[in-house]
């Protein structure tokens, strides 16, 4: 069923389904929608026609809006200001965000009307995506306001039939794809340059996208501590639902029912009550013991589901302020058909997406971070009874004695891609900079902080991976026949991808294929 596109209620995953699923997109076929954007179109034209300057139509942009140009001229401005923010650079966005970017636009641009878009514009926006014709957008050249004009600049130059277009798993000249599919290229017409690339559709389709693919680590992060308690024979108590009741956030609530539900059917991990009568000495009569056994896990495991709690809520926190800004008319200026009203205002300015992404960016550097401390637990043998480096246990007479050294490379990796993952937590709000001849003297960033919230994920996963694959190795040598019901299917899975490292060997692309498995797999969805 295809999704109906009306300005009012698209999700993040609609986002990802268009985006991913190549999911067909629709208009509602209600009167009153339509009868929406033919009076804010009306009202645009007949507004310009008096004769009062209206910015960025009949005026010039920016700091140059003090130029005026008669209504004749008002498309050829429009069709300008495509062509002179042609100036995108660097690695290109994929074909992916340029589907999600060409709906996030479609989206705000018949938002109420209040773009004042010609009918025929919104259906070429459908068209292209219905057909997989998608602009090939430039990474650099966005400040977050107004908006993202210049990579928006290639989306309004792809619907006149200008520069390259994804097309048929290839890169074509626009007019290519066009003329394959019989579709006429669309001139456009006073205002829908601004309203086009005045907005702020790339930052939220990138932050969309990316807070998808960073759901899912919260529910890898929460198993990974599950499986460390489970390797370090930790007690149940931080993960007993009374004890996240009481600290009062659901995030964290929601994070230690998680790692209970995989350890309440372990062996390994000891109810709290059990653990007193088996692994603790009496002091029957004595001053003092030394105990064998401590009586708390160390803060990695105890204070996991605080850690994760945070980045769920975080999560919830920024997928509110994503949904608000996929859901505004975010250019300028704005149609108010009611008041009868033209706004000249600032909705392109993309803050919310930008402290979206910078709060995100720090939750997930919290829980790289914590994956980082479990893994020294698991990998250093000095702490959970295995052996140094996960190493296959091996007498000292074994030809391989000395020989091995595990997973000792791969903590270092763990650790250097947590301290690449801690690189990207400046705020890129505070950033910004005067531009534009002082028009622009504050802005966003907010498409800067998107890109480096989607590159940081990348690097989680890939250091998850590698925890993931110490992990099992630990489960090996400690039998995984102990383990919970859920460590055991984890454990199948990697195993058909990496098998237990008995002699040293590369285990490059063996991470690399367990993060793409994390990626997907439907055990984490």
């Amino acid at each position: 069923m295809a999704i109906t596109v009306k300005g009012e209620d698209l999700t993040i995953e609609n986002v990802w389904d268009v985006a991913f699923n190549n999911e067909k997109i629709n208009l509602p076929e209600d009167k009153e929608f339509w009868d929406t954007l033919a009076s804010s179109r009306k009202f645009l034209e007949e507004y310009i026609a008096t004769g009062v300057p209206t910015y960025g139509v009949t005026t010039d942009f920016g700091d140059s809006c003090h130029n005026q140009i008669s209504v004749e001229k008002a498309g050829e401005l429009q069709r300008d200001i495509c062509t002179y923010h042609g100036i995108g650079l660097g690695p290109k966005f994929d074909h992916e965000t340029g589907r999600a970017v060409v709906l996030a636009r479609l989206n705000g641009n018949v938002k109420g009307g209040h773009s004042a878009i010609r009918p025929e514009l919104a259906k070429m926006m459908v068209t292209m995506l219905n057909k997989d014709i998608i602009p090939v957008i430039p990474q650099l050249g966005s400040v977050g306001a107004s908006g993202d004009l210049t990579p928006l600049s290639y989306l309004a130059a792809a619907i006149m039939g200008e520069r390259d277009v994804y097309y048929k798993g290839k890169i074509v000249p626009a007019m290519e794809a066009f003329n394959a599919e019989g579709i006429k290229p669309l001139p456009i017409e006073a205002k829908e340059g601004l309203a086009l690339m005045n907005g702020t559709s790339v930052m939220t389709a990138v932050a969309s996208i990316a807070w998808k693919k960073a759901e899912r680590l919260a529910k890898i992060s929460d198993f990974l501590t599950a499986v460390t308690s489970e390797i370090t024979k930790g007690k149940d108590t931080p993960f007993v639902a009374k004890v996240s009741e009481i600290k009062n956030h659901k995030g964290q609530c929601e994070s230690a029912a998680y790692v209970y539900d995989i350890i309440k059917d372990s062996k390994r991990v000891f109810r709290y009550e059990d653990f007193l009568k088996t692994q603790i000495e009496k002091l029957d009569g004595k001053g003092f013991i030394a105990q064998q056994n401590k009586i708390q896990d160390r803060y990695s495991i105890r204070c996991a589901p605080q850690i994760n709690g945070v980045y769920r809520d975080t999560l919830r926190f920024a997928r509110d302020l994503i949904t608000e800004e996929l859901n505004s008319a975010n250019d300028n200026p704005l149609v108010d058909i009611e008041a009868g009203r033209l706004y000249n205002t600032g909705n392109f300015y993309g803050g919310h997406i930008c402290a979206a992404c910078d709060y995100m960016r720090t939750a997930l550097a919290n829980i790289s971070d914590l994956s980082d401390k479990q893994a020294e637990v698991i990998i250093d043998g000095k702490f959970n009874g295995l052996t140094e480096n996960l190493i296959p246990y091996t007498p000292a007479d074994h030809p391989r004695a000395g020989l091995r050294l595990g997973f000792k490379a791969a903590q270092i990796t763990i650790s250097a891609i947590r301290g690449e993952v801690m690189s990207y937590c400046f705020p890129i709000s505070l950033t910004s900079q005067p531009t534009e001849a002082l028009n622009q003297d504050k802005v966003s960033m907010g498409t800067i902080s998107a890109r480096k919230f989607n590159e940081q994920i990348e690097l989680v996963y890939l250091q998850f991976a590698t925890h993931l694959l110490a992990a099992m190795q630990a489960v090996d040598l400690a039998g995984k026949d102990d383990f919970a019901p859920f460590t055991k299917k984890i454990h199948s899975e990697v195993r058909s991808m990496s098998a237990f490292v008995e002699d040293d060997r590369a285990l490059d692309k063996e991470a690399t294929a367990v993060a793409q498995w994390l990626k997907s797999t439907e055990l984490f969805s």
